[in-house]
């Protein structure tokens, strides 16, 4: 993973001050640093696994009008798998997104969200139209008096490690002064602000992904699919550092964790790492 952020962080942290100067309305950018634990699989082939990734994300354009919304943005991640005793997953996996989101206001009380995210997902070689992958949603809000709301409405994520449709279901409230809480599936989101420069959070979501990538196979090349999938159970803090740029630190448990994936003889390798810890830094520019 060194020689990945050797190639890439000081491209994207050019990135990160030349594009968030140049965007209009801009709301956040943000760099960040993610590892997983290298720890033994509960089963399949292999004696060990983990992987890191490199991920940016840019605001591109933000307008509003009355009641309407819409705000758009450049996602870039790397991700490198170590699944030490195969020969499988030996890529950089990279998905190159522009995540859109559009929101309406209905009266008082609701609100209607949509999100499209197309991308590719590749390992940079041989890219064609079955690298491009789709993560949208449709959810609707009703606001409560106190000023949380309700929320449903389905959603396909590769974070999932597939593209199934899946409900969204969920409520947010108030549950102090300080305390902002966001309950359901399928993320949990809970932060509490100690002070305006520093905010604390506690967050349960699926991380993982799809990719298509190119497998040396004796002497032949094939396009494979490479699906991973866990869930992240996360303990963090953001913290203000200086004028817009705050810092940010993330730690946790990876559960349920499963890596699909071909190997150069042509077999479709399945693993189940076990539970192991996960840590992510990074900073983020806010407008």
């Amino acid at each position: 993973m060194m020689n990945i952020i050797s190639r890439v962080s000081r491209y994207l942290l050019f990135l990160v001050v030349f594009l968030s100067l140049n965007v209009v309305g801009a709301q956040e950018a943000g760099l960040s640093f993610r590892g997983e634990g290298l720890g033994s699989l509960d089963s399949g082939p292999g004696d060990k696994f983990g992987s890191n990734q490199i991920a940016l994300t840019l605001p591109l354009e933000h307008k509003s009008r009355k009641n309407e919304s819409f705000t758009s943005y450049f996602n870039f991640d790397i991700t490198k798998f170590d699944w030490r005793g195969t020969t499988a997953a030996q890529n950089d996996y990279i998905w190159l997104s522009m995540p859109i989101e559009y929101s309406q206001q209905r009266g008082r009380s609701n609100q209607f969200l949509l999100t499209v995210e197309p991308g590719l997902m590749t390992d940079g070689n041989n890219v064609g139209f079955d690298s491009i992958g789709i993560n949208g949603s449709v959810i609707g809000r009703r606001f409560m008096r106190n000023g949380g709301y309700w929320q449903y409405g389905v959603i396909v994520d590769r974070a999932f490690g597939d593209y199934d449709v899946r409900p969204v279901l969920g409520m947010a409230f108030q549950a102090t002064s300080n305390t902002w809480m966001e309950i359901g599936f399928p993320e949990v989101n809970i932060k509490h602000h100690f002070s305006k420069g520093l905010q604390s959070f506690f967050v349960i979501k699926p991380a993982g992904g799809v990719w298509k990538e190119e497998v040396d196979i004796t002497t032949s090349k094939e396009d494979e699919t490479l699906q991973y999938n866990n869930w992240q159970i996360g303990l963090g803090a953001d913290f203000h550092w200086r004028k817009k740029l705050w810092l940010n630190a993330e730690i946790g448990q990876l559960r349920k964790r499963r890596i699909r994936a071909t190997d150069e003889t042509g077999a479709r390798l399945k693993g189940t790492p076990g539970h192991d810890r996960y840590w992510q830094v990074g900073a983020k520019l806010k407008f």
